[in-house]
């Protein structure tokens, strides 16, 4: 799964990179951190404006929802399950991507967990997402999909990894409507610390 990433990038380089122009570049201030479950307020290009780069919530909230806590559970949606699952069969046509330069996973070993930074030494990149409406409010969730590589080794419990995209073609593809192969030959910083898994 994914529920922490980050963004360090400053403003300028984001848009020339993705083609794109901040609807409000004031809002924007790049970040070590991320945390899915306080529902922050990050940069995604949706489909319906894609030359438009706009700050949407984290955590989709479906347009048939009065209730805000389904969000804690809409962080992630599968891939294999958005035809089925009641939160995202509705929007998989609504395509965005959620921009950042890494994300972070905790490896499981005995009853310790090890934190690791993943992504492509520092590069921007994409995770496939999707999008709903509710209100005046747009949300989203990050597609995941099952891990191979070395995302196999570092996320060893789950065994998921968010549906990474590096190029230009497989964003374009993903916003379109289709399903591009995603990356995973990631780069990994290691040891950036450890906890007991009985206290997490």
């Amino acid at each position: 799964m994914c529920f922490q990433s980050k963004l360090s990038k400053k403003a300028a380089i984001i848009e020339s990179q993705m083609k794109a122009t901040f609807v409000d570049v004031k809002a924007y201030q790049p970040t070590r951190l991320y945390n899915g479950f306080t529902f922050p307020k990050t940069p995604v290009i949706l489909n319906s404006n894609p030359e438009l780069i706009e700050m949407v919530n984290w955590g989709l909230i479906p347009s048939w929802s009065n209730d805000k806590d389904i969000r804690k559970y809409t962080l992630n949606a599968r891939v294999e399950t958005l035809d089925e699952k009641p939160s995202f069969k509705n929007v998989v046509g609504n395509r965005c991507l959620v921009l950042c330069d890494g994300f972070y996973e905790w490896q499981h070993v005995g009853k310790e967990k090890y934190k690791y930074e993943i992504g492509w030494n520092d590069s921007l990149f994409a995770f496939a997402g999707l999008y709903d409406q509710n209100d005046e409010q747009i949300t989203y969730t990050i597609v995941t999909t099952e891990a191979v590589g070395v995302m196999r080794e570092i996320h060893n419990t789950k065994l998921r990894m968010p549906y990474t995209l590096t190029n230009e073609n497989a964003m374009t593809d993903w916003l379109a409507g289709n399903f591009p192969k995603p990356f995973h030959d990631f780069t990994t910083i290691p040891n950036l610390g450890h906890q007991l898994s009985m206290f997490t």
